[in-house]
């Protein structure tokens, strides 16, 4: 099937997923009113130094301070040479910011003081109560090259895999740039003629010169260079020469498009479409079942079994079970099949859903040792096509596979969800039941000292319907005990847990 960039374009949003083979391999979302910020470049001022952490939190002028750890501050009397981008993906473009520098370096506060104003880049948006991350290692992604006016260093995409290909791209890259700086080369430079690269790099050269210009003007904190837009963005970075189509519903978005690939990427103009039909458009491509699917706990595997996936403040869990699947042979046969189907199901669903940090899977317990060796195979190979930095362990003798992945920006659930009003994220309510044993509590403490011969219970409509069919006698019971006159009402504005007594000598409000 064709490789599709799906792009879903109103006032309010922005939506774009990637298809491979007909499956989302991944899924961006910028809303007007929350756009990102990574890649934006800022004059941003040191508010805090913290030894301890050897980190630094610096007004860029964004709701919360951003981090800046002591590895990303440049100073120009220092010499930047740096290692290999361990975050390069397998084609080579992933341009965000960031590289290991060699040799040792100096304690942070013999680099910052408060007050200090300095250039910095956002390379990880704001996540929950985090501010952004930021880097003084900027980078100027270009269509074919990527400059980096603080790193003295040429990189060649691995995906050019041509030797006199490489060695062509490298002179014209060591030839064009200034001295101290450096380029990445993009898979998309091969082929590309030597004037059409220089015009790049003349082109990312300025951009940099007139940064500067603006930061010597503005004063922090100030934002100096915005990065492109998503559609913009998507059509520059992810359009590679594996893709067949771009395809767009905004008839103004596809012509800026059209627009931009003619001055950026003219080879590509030919493969942007005009999304005409009247069905909405991710609706004709299956992406927007596919969305709901990866906002569920639960995850179907084709045989019958089932992903459990849970989200914590530390980790994500990952739980495989067998489900309805009883397999054809024996027990062990069943849960190797079921492991390797959720092996590869869960390599999707992380990469679909943007799942960051710590990540357990619990595998389901098998004996043999070439059976866990199989699986570990199958996780590994479909693990391969994440561009994002995964590390996993072995599977153990229990079934238990610890991984990490590199999070760069909100998950899924991040992105469109928000916690519960009625469980606070917690994802539990005490039950019906609770609530109303929790009344009847209140109820014989509190009616021993009341005076009033009326006493009036608010509560949610649910439990005053429990409290109706299971716990009438024990109102009753009180009733004559006290000697009082009990009514219990709903409300459909109170919390589940939630119940107000009115009625005695001093009105009281207790929320469970």
């Amino acid at each position: 099937m064709a490789n599709v960039l799906v792009i879903n374009s109103t006032p309010q949003e922005t939506r774009v997923a990637v298809l491979e083979n007909g499956m989302i391999s991944d899924f961006y979302l910028e809303r007007q009113r929350h756009r990102g910020v990574v890649g934006n470049i800022y004059k941003g001022r040191v508010i805090r130094v913290l030894p301890g952490m050897q980190a630094a939190f610096v007004d860029i002028g964004l709701e919360k301070a951003a981090f800046l750890y002591v590895n990303d501050i440049y100073q120009e009397h220092v010499p930047h040479e740096f290692e290999e981008d361990e975050d390069e993906d397998d084609d080579g473009d992933d341009v965000r910011p960031g590289r290991k520098r060699r040799g040792p370096v100096p304690p942070i506060e013999d680099q910052l003081k408060e007050g200090q104003e300095l250039l910095v880049q956002v390379v990880k948006d704001p996540i929950g109560t985090k501010g952004a991350r930021v880097t003084c290692h900027i980078t100027l992604p270009g269509r074919h090259l990527v400059f980096m006016p603080t790193v003295d260093h040429v990189g060649i995409s691995r995906q050019i895999s041509s030797d006199r290909e490489r060695r062509r791209l490298r002179d014209i890259a060591n030839e064009m740039r200034p001295r101290g700086s450096g380029f990445i080369v993009r898979t998309a430079s091969a082929g590309v003629s030597s004037d059409h690269l220089r015009q790049d790099m003349q082109v990312l050269i300025s951009l940099w010169n007139d940064i500067l210009e603006r930061r010597d003007r503005k004063k922090a904190p100030q934002r100096l260079h915005e990065d492109l837009d998503l559609i913009l963005r998507a059509a520059r970075d992810l359009s590679t020469a594996n893709l067949d189509k771009l395809i767009i519903d905004s008839r103004e978005q596809y012509d800026r498009t059209m627009e931009f690939m003619e001055k950026v990427m003219p080879r590509f103009m030919n493969r942007v479409e005009l999304y005409v039909g009247s069905e909405p458009i991710f609706d004709a491509f299956g992406i927007e079942a596919e969305l709901k699917t990866a906002l569920s706990r639960n995850v179907s595997l084709p045989s019958g079994g089932y992903l459990v996936i849970e989200k914590t403040e530390a980790l994500t869990s990952i739980d495989i079970n067998t489900g309805r699947f009883v397999g054809k042979r024996n027990l062990e046969e069943t849960i190797v099949k079921t492991n390797i189907e959720a092996a590869w199901e869960i390599a999707y669903q992380i990469r679909l859903r943007g799942i960051g940090g710590l990540i357990i899977i619990d595998f389901i317990d098998m004996e043999d040792t070439a059976n866990r060796d199989q699986v570990n195979a199958a996780l590994e190979q479909a693990l391969a096509h994440d561009r994002g930095r995964v590390k996993v362990t072995r599977i153990s003798e229990f079934g238990i596979v610890e991984m990490t992945r590199k999070r760069t920006r909100e998950s899924l659930e991040q992105m469109l969800c928000e916690p519960c009003e009625h469980c606070n994220g917690s994802g539990i309510l005490k039950s019906r039941e609770t609530t109303a044993f929790e009344i009847l509590r209140e109820l014989r403490r509190s009616l021993r000292s009341s005076t009033d011969f009326d006493v009036t219970v608010m509560a949610h409509p649910k439990v005053v319907a429990h409290i109706d069919q299971r716990e009438r006698p024990a109102v009753r019971e009180l009733e004559l005990r006290y000697n009082k006159k009990i009514h219990i009402r709903g409300d459909h504005s109170f919390h589940l847990e939630r119940f107000d007594l009115v009625g005695m000598t001093a009105t009281q409000a207790i929320v469970g």
